[in-house]
């Protein structure tokens, strides 16, 4: 499985640890238009980077925080915020009939580092979005995001390792992994900011470019709240190799998004 695509350029590189950051959707079809995908944000960063977020108030897109973190590339902690551009209403993978936004502020926790703990950032808008954002799930929803459950991933990035990116946004679903699993297969694995989804057999995973894209759980009602943030993984939808995403929902990384965005936590699920 492999996720993300950070801070790095569209065609991917090789993270901490020797990571693979590949961020599309593998084994995926194209989003509907028909609104349900509109939160899902096509972000570009330097018009080269390319990564996906959420829309999770109404003046903040939830995004990886390996995508905005460029010491290395730009020789500051974080990508100048008017850098960032936000595309949000559209499942076209070239933003067309979508919504633009600029970005002003960008946030990330003070614990990220390069074993991606903490991957998560926070691109204030300039303006409110006219989308409607997919809340970060609350306290008590432990049961969307389960070890089994299934859950929606959905990115603009490639569509196989090392391919190209479908001209349309491509969803799929993949189980929640137990994460005693996932530890033993990436060492680096901790528990309170990741959890690992993917199949056993590989084929359905996200890929370069997915980079920050939603790992939606569905509640009673069959609406959607965001559980995970595609984060890393060893290359794309490989056999044995899961994909690790940002534990967005549970205490470590909710609570850190409230201090910022309190209008992103849903504590009515």
């Amino acid at each position: 499985m492999a996720l993300c695509c950070g801070a790095l350029l569209v065609g991917g590189l090789a993270g901490a640890q020797g990571r693979s950051y590949q961020p599309r959707v593998v084994g995926g079809t194209a989003a509907p238009a028909d609104g349900r995908f509109d939160a899902v944000a096509r972000i570009l960063i330097d018009r080269t980077t390319q990564c996906t977020g959420t829309l999770v108030a109404p003046r903040y897109v939830l995004t990886a925080a390996h995508c905005v973190y460029r010491p290395k590339v730009l020789g500051v902690p974080l990508a100048p915020a008017p850098s960032v551009k936000v595309t949000l209403g559209t499942t076209r993978s070239d933003g067309a009939g979508g919504t633009a936004y600029d970005v002003d502020a960008i946030s990330i926790p003070p614990e990220y580092d390069d074993n991606d703990h903490h991957d998560v950032a926070l691109l204030r808008l300039t303006t409110t979005a006219s989308q409607a954002p997919v809340k970060v799930a609350g306290v008590g929803a432990q049961p969307l995001w389960a070890p089994g459950v299934l859950e929606t991933v959905a990115g603009f990035g490639a569509t196989s390792e090392g391919g190209s990116s479908a001209s349309e946004m491509q969803v799929a679903q993949v189980p929640i992994i137990d994460d005693a699993t996932c530890r033993t297969r990436y060492g680096t694995f901790e528990n309170a900011t990741q959890i690992c989804a993917g199949y056993p057999q590989g084929g359905i995973d996200t890929c370069q470019g997915d980079s920050g894209g939603p790992l939606f759980g569905s509640d009673a009602n069959g609406a959607f709240k965001l559980v995970g943030a595609t984060s890393y993984g060893d290359g794309c939808a490989r056999p044995g190799s899961p994909g690790v995403y940002a534990r967005v929902a549970d205490t470590t990384l909710r609570e850190w998004i409230r201090s910022i965005a309190p209008a992103a936590i849903d504590d009515a699920v």
